[in-house]
């Protein structure tokens, strides 16, 4: 499996790192820190290494001179306890490859709290971390960032609403701009030149129909948007309302994840619409659709570049006895980043903005991804295709990126 690799300061290729066994992969250089400081709206970068606070609260892993913060929802309610843990032991995995004795990770818990992420950020900036890994729920993102942003501290975050990113926050997850436009730019390129989209009245929904509407536009393609809530009538309201624009159309776009996918095509079907012959696209989320559902045969889909994903997906689930999720990913790759910077330009030049931003990209196990000057991140997608109930590349992922970013 390989680990996250990275642009060398003189290359502008993407530089292979071959792992024996896993094992330590990236060395820590030096024990001084840099960030992104606020003067108004300009960031500059910080030239002085934070003073390392004996005791830090929190998780302690690794004994090494640079300290790193992970702010992850440890103690929150529902699926966000369980985020945190995968996020954690993906963490952890990076950790053993990289080698305990250059890098120290410090876990503070937010329990999924605005105000307790930004008490966790400030005690992280005390404690002297050089940098920031989450955390997780966009409130807590910005509340934290609050702290980050002045102290010169820059953060990685995992959040999705890139209404919370910016220069010195930088988004590392998915977001469904990218995700949607290479659905439909795929789409258009196969042909199709009419779409019927099935959309969640929600931030979400507005933010795939905008960039729907764009991509299709600029390409010469029609688009009709349905909109529903997320409850059983609404769906089935929208699917009834659906029944003539059918016809009408060469494609279905339905980027929901979970059950809605299934049960919107189950409930055109019950009404007699026929969605025979018509490409079905989903989205990155698809990941959690039950696609042995014979009537997703042939719907297609964009998601990550799981070609290294697969053997960490073993190696994890041995380890902590249950199957990773794209947090797991996350988690390491978040580690692997973090560490790979400081390695190759030490930990003051290595978060400097040109750095991070660095046009070539990273390589990581969720496939290649750089990071924009508006803090989200560009990742290179696949586009799988639905057969006989497994999913199977029909447009592989891109393994590097042009020189200009997106």
């Amino acid at each position: 499996m390989a680990g996250l690799t990275a642009v060398t300061c003189n290359s502008w290729s993407l530089r292979g790192l071959k792992l024996a066994g896993l094992s330590a992969l990236l060395a820590l250089a030096a024990c001084q820190s840099s960030g992104l400081g606020i003067e108004g709206n300009k960031l500059e970068a910080q030239n002085t290494a934070p003073v390392l606070a004996p005791n830090p609260a929190g998780e302690v892993f690794g004994q090494g001179q640079v300290r790193i913060a992970l702010l992850i929802p440890k103690s929150a309610p529902g699926n966000g306890a369980t985020v945190a843990n995968e996020i954690r032991n993906g963490a952890l995995l990076a950790m053993q490859d990289f080698g305990k004795s250059t890098i120290q990770i410090v876990i503070k818990d937010t329990a999924g709290q605005a105000a307790s992420a930004q008490s966790a950020a400030n005690e992280a900036v005390l404690e002297g971390a050089t940098a920031i890994l989450g955390p997780v729920f966009s409130s807590n993102v910005s509340a934290a960032s609050a702290v980050t942003l002045p102290a010169g501290r820059t953060m990685f975050a995992y959040s999705t609403d890139t209404n919370v990113a910016r220069r010195g926050v930088y988004l590392l997850s998915f977001i469904p701009q990218d995700d949607t436009a290479r659905a439909i730019t795929y789409s258009i390129s196969q042909g199709k030149r009419s779409i019927l989209a099935f959309l969640p009245n929600n931030a979400e929904g507005a933010i795939r129909e905008n960039v729907l509407r764009q991509v299709a536009g600029s390409n010469g393609a029609n688009v009709q948007v349905i909109k529903y809530d997320r409850s059983g009538p609404s769906i089935e309201a929208a699917v009834k309302q659906s029944a003539t624009l059918v016809e009408t159309v060469d494609s279905i776009y339905i980027p929901e994840g979970g059950e809605i996918p299934n049960v919107i095509i189950q409930t055109a079907r019950r009404f007699g619409i026929k969605t025979v012959g018509k490409t079905i696209i989903g989205s990155g989320t698809w990941e959690s659709v039950k696609i042995s559902d014979p009537q997703l045969d042939g719907a297609i889909y964009p998601g990550r570049d799981t070609s290294n994903f697969e053997s960490f997906a073993t190696r994890y689930q041995t380890a902590y006895g249950s199957k990773p999720s794209v947090w797991a990913a996350l988690g390491y790759d978040s580690v692997t980043l973090a560490t790979d910077l400081t390695q190759r330009l030490g930990p003051v030049e290595g978060f400097k903005a040109q750095n991070v931003e660095n046009s070539r990209g990273f390589a990581g196990i969720n496939g290649i991804f750089r990071l924009r000057e508006n803090g989200t991140a560009e990742r290179g997608l696949a586009i799988y295709q639905v057969r006989n109930g497994a999913a199977q590349v029909i447009s592989p992922a891109p393994t590097s990126f042009s020189r200009n970013a997106s």
